[in-house]
This record gives structure tokens, C-alpha cells and sequence, in this order.
């Protein structure tokens, strides 16, 4: 069994100006700007290098983060690698295997150097609270240590705390302390981003908060690592703290043809009435959709942005996109706006999301091969000959790359009402 499975095992701004009605159920609550003057944007050549812990290597395995910074610069020819590393700190404990933190140190060093990334995001911090308050003072010197290295790369870098713990069952029950500890090392991470003038993410505060309300769900399966649905959900306040602004996508609309207000597409074009009908060109993709489990349609409902409005129809009517039925509604419904959840669109999100999956697993056996001890370590005399068959990864990620590049970009597709009552 690969390390991948066992560790599998092992466990926005509200749309009312076009529809008051409709408006999202945002799901964080107030998020602080960027410390940075300017939101994070990609641009062609970028290379985005994610490093950390588990918060960090765990992402590769959903895919959510990169897939929403990947639709929000369709037009950029940007790549990302993960080099998070499970059970890791700002020392580089863990990817010195079993040799001293400043060999683990120099490797990440060399790892960066070889990758040359352009945007960089650092997620440590979750495993140093462990230490308390009295490990504070270690820690921040460690940060700086790191950060002065990545600084030198020259790249855009956004540091990403901790998120809080949370308390599952009976199994973390002292969280109290644990999150006064976490919060001690967000606000040393946040104070060493704003002293640099870095992006800071913050994961800890809104989720603290959102933890405390009666319909928050779950982000974790043990309280401290994400499951899927957290990384869908920490997507979301990644690209409004980050980028600066959530996703959402408006047709307004009346029966006759009439556009009174469009938010998203970049062009709508063949537009007929009787039936209402057009085509519509989106400048990105809509939110991914999150992990299917219990209680997950009311997510989707709440924070997906895309929603279609007709005025004045007089019978009910589904919706059409590419001659498949999406959804229906009344005219009473059509006349507030109907929340689009599903559709062509959010096929080609997933079909992205899972490509960036599979790109992230051949890298992973590219960049940490199994028995990488013998193909590389202190045992390289006994199978170090097959050192030679791991760039052979390569052919197969850069293809990926190339089927990415295609599938981030949307295409136009037809919208049609057909009336159910005539």
C-alpha cells in the first residue's frame, strides 16, 4: 500500500444589488484585506509552490484550493507543485527523515531553487502549538529563518495559519487550550507577514467563529486535518482574502429577450424570446462543486453564485443548458431568481478538479518516491540504480498540464426555458 493511502486511512461580497432576494448565505463571516496592497493575481510563467505540514500535503489529495486559483485566471498559463510534507515545522524536522532539521532545511532550499516558484504558499504552525506558549519564542525565530529563505526566491509569498482545532466527539477535548495555544502562533504568523509585507491568510479567526454557530459543520475528521469539504470550504475564504473577491455569475433578464443586468459572462450573444433563448460565454468557471455526503445540497445552495432571473413569465418553465434539463421553477420563482447548481459548467470544474489530482499524484511519486531511502538515502547502494526511472514522470505531468490548460478556460453554451405547462 502506498503512503498516499495510508495516510487516507489514517485518518462574499452578497449579490444584491441584482437579486436582494437571492442573495448567497455567506459562509465566513467579515474577512480582513490582504496585507498586501495588491491582490494576488497569476500571470502566464507563474509557477505557485505550496509548502508546509499536513494542512499543506493534504491539499493535493482534494484538489479544491488549486482548482479555484486555477478558474480564477483562466487566461494565465500558471502551474503549481506541492511540497507540504505531513508532520513538518518551520525547522524542517520531518523532510530531514533521519538526518538533522538543517539537512531537511537545505533540501526544501534546493527543492525551491530547482522549481523556481514565483508565488509561494506557506502553511506551518499547527504542529509547533503543540508546544505551548513557551515554544513561542523558538518558533518565531524558526519562522523568520524560513521566510528570509523563501524570501530570497524573489516570489509573491502568502503565510496561511492554522486553522483552529475543533471538537469532534470525545476524542479532542481540552480544545479550549489547544486554540488559546493556535492563536498565540496565528498572530506570530500574522504579525511576521505584515512585518514583511506578505499575504496572510486567515484561516483561524472565521473558522473559530463559524465553529460556534449551530449549523457549522464539520471541516475535519479528527478535529485538526481537513476532510475534503474543508478544503472545498477554505477554497472559498482562500480566494476572498486572498484574491479579494468571491465568484458569481447573473443573467437578468426579461421574457422578451431583454438583458437587464449580466454579471460574469463575458459575452451573451444569439439571444431570442418565445422561447427565451441565448448563448453565454462565462469569463470563469462557477465554484466546484463540494465532496457528495449528508447535508452537502444545502452547501451548494448557500455559497454557489450563479443565479438565473427571467421577469414576467406566466407558466413554470425548466432550464435548458445545451439541451439538458437543469432545473425548473415557477414564474413567481423565475421572478426572484433561480440558483443554477448544476449544469455543463460544473461537469468541466470537476473534470479540471480531478485532472489536478491526478497531476498532484504523479508529482508526488516524481518529487517523493516509495523506498525513497534506497533510491536516495543513506541505502542508495542497494537499489540507487533506479534513481534513474523517476524522471519518467515527467512526459505524463506535462501532458496533464496541457489537459488542465484546456479544461480552465470555459467554452460557450446554449440557455434555453422550455414551458412545462403549455
Amino acid at each position: 500500500m502506498n503512503r498516499r493511502k495510508q495516510r487516507k486511512q489514517r485518518g462574499r461580497p452578497a449579490f444584491h444589488a441584482l437579486f436582494p432576494l437571492f442573495s448567497p448565505v455567506v459562509f465566513l463571516v467579515s474577512l480582513p484585506v490582504p496585507l498586501q496592497g495588491d491582490e494576488l493575481k497569476l500571470s502566464d510563467g507563474d509557477r505557485v509552490v505550496l509548502i508546509g505540514s499536513t494542512l499543506i500535503e493534504r491539499e493535493q489529495e482534494s484538489g479544491y484550493w488549486e482548482t479555484a486559483l486555477t478558474c480564477r485566471f483562466p487566461k494565465a498559463n500558471a502551474t503549481f507543485r506541492n511540497l507540504g510534507w505531513s508532520g513538518d515545522t518551520v525547522f524542517c524536522d520531518a523532510r530531514a527523515m533521519f538526518e538533522s532539521p538543517a539537512v531537511g532545511f537545505q533540501h526544501l532550499k534546493e527543492d525551491l531553487a530547482r522549481l523556481k516558484p514565483t508565488v509561494i504558499l506557506v502553511g506551518y504552525g499547527m504542529n509547533e502549538s503543540f508546544e505551548g506558549e513557551a515554544g513561542l519564542p523558538r518558533f518565531q525565530k524558526g519562522l523568520a529563518s524560513l521566510l528570509d529563505m523563501l524570501a530570497s526566491t524573489k516570489a509573491r509569498i502568502v503565510v496561511i495559519s492554522p486553522p483552529p482545532q475543533e471538537k469532534i466527539r470525545s476524542r479532542l477535548s481540552d480544545t479550549a487550550k489547544r486554540n488559546h495555544d493556535i492563536k498565540l502562533y496565528s498572530e506570530a504568523l500574522r504579525s511576521e507577514a505584515q512585518k514583511r509585507g506578505f499575504f496572510f491568510l486567515d484561516l483561524f479567526t472565521p473558522l473559530l467563529a463559524e465553529a460556534q454557530k449551530p449549523s457549522y459543520q464539520p471541516l475535519t475528521d479528527n478535529g485538526i486535518h481537513f476532510t475534503d469539504f474543508g478544503y472545498w470550504r477554505t477554497s472559498q475564504l482562500l480566494e476572498q482574502m486572498v484574491i479579494g473577491s468571491a465568484r458569481f455569475w447573473g443573467v437578468d433578464m426579461d421574457k422578451d429577450g431583454t438583458m437587464n443586468k449580466v454579471r460574469g459572462a463575458s459575452r451573451l450573444f444569439n439571444i431570442r424570446s418565445d422561447p427565451v433563448r441565448f448563448e453565454a460565454l462565462d469569463k470563469e468557471l462557477p465554484i466546484a462543486a463540494p465532496p457528495l455526503q449528508s447535508g452537502m445540497k444545502q452547501a451548494i445552495d448557500a455559497d454557489n453564485g450563479r443565479v438565473f432571473r427571467v421577469a414576467r413569465l406566466h407558466w413554470k418553465y425548466s432550464l435548458q443548458i445545451d439541451g439538458r434539463e437543469v432545473t425548473t421553477g415557477s414564474n413567481e420563482e423565475w421572478d426572484k431568481g433561480v440558483r443554477l447548481t448544476r449544469g455543463p459548467e460544473f461537469d468541466q470544474v470537476e473534470k479540471l478538479r480531478q485532472t489536478i489530482m491526478e497531476k498532484n499524484r504523479l508529482f508526488f511519486h516524481r518529487w517523493r518516491p516509495q523506498n525513497e531511502t534506497y533510491i536516495y538515502g543513506f541505502r542508495k547502494q542497494e537499489q540507487g540504480q533506479n534513481a534513474r526511472e523517476i524522471p519518467e514522470f515527467d512526459p505524463f505531468i506535462i501532458q496533464l498540464e496541457k489537459k488542465i490548460a484546456e479544461l480552465r478556460v470555459p467554452v460557450p453554451h446554449q440557455y434555453e426555458l422550455i414551458s412545462k405547462d403549455q
